[in-house]
């Protein structure tokens, strides 16, 4: 009874994990982002016919930057569903990343190909801490305040996470803007990595019909080799 106990656990989880489905969206732009204008830029994709083993959930999400150009310290940028279930969620992908306080600077460097993720569970460091960023990937900067305000103590609540749980099919709206004069940056291309769920519910009878089905059946089998 203990061996089939575990059996069953490990079923259950596994069918947790195979009931995702990820989709890939890349976007080659080359658009300039305006030196020193809060206006910047907006680029726009109407995603649908997302579904991941019945669901339309959104797992994460997964941004990637290609940015050439200009001080990283300048960009401030987000990313905005609107879904098709009527709600509207926005997260903070770079806030004056090395940004500390209300007249200081943030990071010099010079563009980035990035990955930033909602995966919050994964360890990685805040894309505002890393002043020359890799590829990654990074958690989104998450600090949804003025650009221009004091960046001490603010809150990374606003990341990537909070469009977990929302139906993945709708308008996703990238925007940046440059928030100080001194060079320009170029937006090259852009991603998404939207993992996509079914409701927990359904994902979870799902996996415990697969259990109980797959019991059953050892249950059959030993009967028929004890006759």
């Amino acid at each position: 009874m203990k061996h089939q106990i575990i059996a069953g656990g490990l079923l259950l989880g596994l069918a947790l994990t195979a009931s995702a489905t990820v989709y890939n969206y890349d976007y080659t732009v080359n658009t300039t982002i305006t030196d020193g204008s809060p206006v910047g830029i907006t680029e726009a994709a109407v995603l649908s016919g997302m579904t991941g083993n019945g669901g339309n959930l959104v797992g994460n999400v997964d941004v990637r930057l290609n940015i050439s150009g200009g001080f990283n310290g300048d960009l401030y940028g987000y990313l905005v569903l609107q879904s098709a279930d009527g709600s509207t969620i926005t997260s903070i992908l770079l806030n004056r990343v090395g940004r500390t306080d209300a007249g200081g600077f943030g990071y010099t460097t010079a563009g980035m190909t990035v990955t930033l993720s909602g995966h919050m569970t994964q360890g990685y460091a805040n894309i505002h801490d890393v002043g020359s960023p890799g590829a990654g990937p990074y958690l989104a900067d998450g600090r949804a305040i003025n650009p221009n305000g004091n960046f001490s103590g603010a809150s990374t609540a606003a990341g990537l996470n909070m469009l977990n749980g929302i139906n993945a099919n709708g308008t996703w709206m990238l925007f940046l803007a440059d928030m100080a004069n001194g060079d320009q940056s170029t937006l090259v291309s852009w991603g998404l990595d939207i993992t996509v769920v079914p409701e927990p519910a359904t994902r979870a009878l799902g996996a415990f019909g697969l259990v109980i089905g797959i019991y059953a059946a050892s249950r059959r089998l030993r009967r028929q080799q004890l006759v």
